[in-house]
């Protein structure tokens, strides 16, 4: 879904200020597009509005946060420029763009077919210019595809739906979700609850160059996966050539899609100038079929694959002893309800448990219908954005549910409290207006759960203000 398309007729829409004559142009399953008229510059644009209901204030932070993201780009030529972003009356955000009216490349994909490789290569000269100036901004687009492509009328491409792009030094309070993920185009460390990467974005804008040339994606994944085996098999394919295309042209894309991020092109800059000039490329050859059958572990996922409950089945691996979700070694534990029956990081006190050695995290993900991972840092002397400051063991499995959600659950509702991060916080630390949320692990044969707490606007620390 994007801003640009075929009229629909009019129906009532939210009032946004300094907008007149909203009209939907498409709908997603979170948000709806309307053109609108801006009588200030008499001029038509595009308008999306989330359903959604943003009645917190960190999720009101958030979108700011992420549309301010989008508008430092609006100025790429080869970009869709934002004009506005804020919250209705009702609560539900907007974005006004620019307003393309030639259709995404999904929509021309699907009236003409593949198109000509000339006319690829030079649509991904451009693209790759504007991503490559997303990544120098510290900017992340997560989700491109040929639906996010959009052409105006001019017939100038541009890049679509930062909406859900995340600022590289702000990473901790960004989230993903399962409807974000556009599975054929997503990079095989998505999979594995990696944090997005630039590494991750050339993946999917050469998956979408090659779907442009060849009619489908390079490694068409079906959606859900159904088996572990099935998923690494898919994602471990080699690429096709496309019938006509230079061979320089398809060795440029076969490495932008190696399904290792450590040898995959590493940047957009990078993909723009081999598609430019071929004599450019490095001598890396193109990735072999592989032999193995095992499930390549990709790099960017801290050499743990994540195994979602509802998704995949760890019997699969077949390792009885396999933790799906450990934020980092496992701690020694007696039965439940011996002297030692602790949760890893965790230490008995009058609040019932809460953090006894510093514990902190980059970032959390949050794949809808999917429990929330999170991914531990070495130190809490290194950069973070989560610190754990209280927990406790879950009662059965890690629920299937976001990070917020599970905090607002009723066994954690009394324990991931203010009240308690106050009180289990360093006493020359003000935890006041602390964002908080929750994630669950495993631990063996049985889950615990953190609480934990940043600092709202912060950005990275290295500090701690809970443990020892």
């Amino acid at each position: 879904m994007s801003g640009c398309g075929t009229k629909l007729p009019r129906v009532t829409a939210p009032h946004i200020p300094g907008l007149t004559e909203l009209r939907p142009l498409g709908a997603g399953g979170f948000a709806t597009v309307y053109t609108a008229h801006q009588a200030q510059l008499g001029r038509d644009v595009a308008v999306k509005i989330d359903n959604r209901v943003l009645v917190d204030e960190r999720d009101r932070r958030r979108f700011l946060r992420e549309a301010r993201a989008a508008a430092k780009l609006s100025g790429h030529p080869h970009v869709v420029g934002v004009h506005d972003a804020n919250i209705t009356q009702q609560g539900t955000p907007y974005i006004v763009m620019e307003l393309c009216t030639g259709g995404s490349l999904a929509d021309q994909l699907d009236a003409r077919g593949p198109l000509h490789h000339e006319q690829v290569r030079d649509l991904g000269i451009k693209l790759a210019d504007a991503l490559a100036a997303a990544h120098q901004e510290g900017v992340l687009h997560r989700d491109i595809k040929p639906g996010n492509i959009l052409v105006d009328r001019y017939g100038t491409p541009k890049l679509a739906d930062f909406g859900l792009a995340a600022l590289l030094d702000a990473q901790g309070g960004s989230t993903v979700t399962r409807d974000a993920l556009s599975p054929s185009y997503a990079p095989p460390e998505a999979f594995a609850m990696a944090e997005p990467s630039p590494q991750a974005d050339v993946y999917s804008l050469a998956a979408t160059l090659y779907t442009l040339l060849a009619g489908k994606p390079p490694r068409p994944v079906p959606w859900p996966i159904t088996s572990f085996d099935q998923l690494g098999e898919i994602l471990r394919r080699p690429v096709a050539a496309v019938p006509g295309v230079p061979a320089a042209m398809h060795e440029a894309l076969a490495r932008a899609l190696h399904p290792d991020a450590n040898l995959r092109t590493p940047s957009a800059a990078q993909l723009r100038d081999e598609l430019i000039d071929p004599m450019r490329s490095p001598t890396v050859p193109v990735p072999p079929p592989p032999k193995s059958k095992k499930w390549p572990l990709v790099a960017g996922a801290a050499g743990v694959v994540v195994i979602v409950a509802g998704l995949l089945t760890w019997n699969l691996l077949d390792k009885d002893k396999a933790v799906a979700q450990g934020p980092g070694a496992q701690t020694t534990q007696t039965q439940p309800g011996g002297a030692e029956d602790v949760p890893p990081y965790l230490k008995k006190c009058d609040s019932g448990f809460c953090i006894d050695k510093s514990t902190c995290f980059r970032g959390i993900t949050n794949i809808g219908g999917m429990p929330a991972v999170s991914r531990k840092v070495g130190s809490c002397a290194d950069l973070h954005y989560w610190e754990a400051f209280a927990g406790g063991w879950l009662s059965g499995e890690i629920p299937a549910v976001d990070s917020d959600e599970l905090m607002a659950s009723p066994e954690l509702k009394d324990v991931c409290t203010a009240a308690v991060m106050k009180a289990n916080s360093r006493p020359t630390v003000d935890t006041t207006g602390w964002e908080m949320t929750a994630v669950g692990f495993k631990d063996g044969t049985r889950n615990y759960f953190l609480c934990l707490g940043s600092q709202p606007e912060a950005g990275e620390v290295v500090t701690s203000a809970f443990g020892s």
